[in-house]
């Protein structure tokens, strides 16, 4: 990783609130921009919607946290052959994007200053994936394209996984570029949050994955950890990355990241907060400006907990 883009990143995360409406280095931010705390009703002016006619961030009503995958939207191929866990109190979540309308079984749905789109230009499961796509992209514009969903926090020790796959089809070559992929919050009852995000980096010209802690804290403050993975995408192909979290204790983990089956990180985390609430995201609120734009695609998207 570029050492110079950790510094700037830290730079700007000490800043708080003055950047929160421009600089959300995370895919989800609960929901909405720094300045939020982490809460988990979602901000701005997006389109925000609940499959079931509940607010959006309502844990209960979202809530995969059965045997039976009671959350899924398991209606494709992929998601309707995945092995569900058996465990009490486990939890299946799984989007293929090939049959529901979006958001489908997502909390929330928001398109602020991009687009997600259904496509079947390309993807790993047939016939279905899930297209974002930016435009050019001027400083200090706020941006908010996601797809996000909460759960209640599983009975610890679990282990979680979150894996999708994604195609880096249109890229911003410039030096330091950088994109959130998605990522995972771990939010406590007074609305502050840590975030495993993944992200893709641009070095050299060239696709790179980075794994970041990143938090919102009640004080303001925001800890920032950032974890090079040193692997590249290949544009127009689908890479499938794994996170897997064994979170032992309530504020104990170790992170673990596979890219197309092979290990690249296995770290212990810097957990920040006493998680209430879980928070899974894929999409993007984070680009670094200007940007002359991304595309990214995104197939068979799984969180579990068991």
């Amino acid at each position: 990783m570029d050492s110079a883009f950790v510094a700037r990143v830290a730079a700007l995360l000490t800043l708080g609130v003055a950047v929160g409406a421009c600089f959300d280095f995370d895919a989800t931010i609960a929901g909405g921009p720094l300045s939020d705390g982490g809460a988990l009703d979602a901000g701005g002016d997006s389109t925000t919607t609940s499959t079931d006619g509940a607010a959006a961030g309502d844990a209960s009503t979202h809530d995969g946290a059965s045997a039976d995958g009671g959350a899924d939207s398991a209606s494709g191929p992929f998601c309707a052959s995945y092995p569900r866990p058996t465990s009490e109190g486990a939890i299946f979540f799984c989007d293929d994007f090939d049959d529901d309308t979006l958001p489908g079984n997502w909390a929330s749905f928001e398109t602020m200053g991009g687009t997600m789109t259904e496509t079947d230009a390309s993807f790993v499961s047939p016939p279905n994936s899930l297209d974002e796509s930016f435009a050019a992209i001027a400083t200090g514009t706020t941006l908010d394209v996601a797809l996000r969903t909460p759960f209640s926090v599983p009975p610890i020790p679990t282990t979680l996984t979150f894996a999708f796959s994604v195609d880096a089809v249109r890229i911003d070559t410039s030096a330091n570029a950088a994109i959130v992929l998605g990522a995972l919050d771990f939010l406590d009852s007074g609305g502050a949050r840590y975030s495993l995000v993944e992200s893709i980096l641009i070095e050299g010209g060239v696709a790179t994955l980075s794994l970041s802690e990143q938090s919102g804290l009640a004080d303001g403050g925001m800890p920032y950890i950032g974890h090079a993975l040193g692997k590249s995408l290949t544009a127009n192909t689908f890479s499938n990355i794994s996170l897997v979290v064994d979170w032992t204790a309530t504020t104990s983990a170790e992170a673990k990241v596979s890219v197309d089956g092979a290990q690249v990180l296995d770290t212990p985390l810097t957990m920040t907060v006493q998680a209430a609430t879980l928070q899974l995201g894929i999409g993007t609120s984070y680009v670094a400006e200007p940007s002359p734009g991304w595309e990214l695609r995104y197939d068979d998207v799984v969180f579990t907990a068991m």
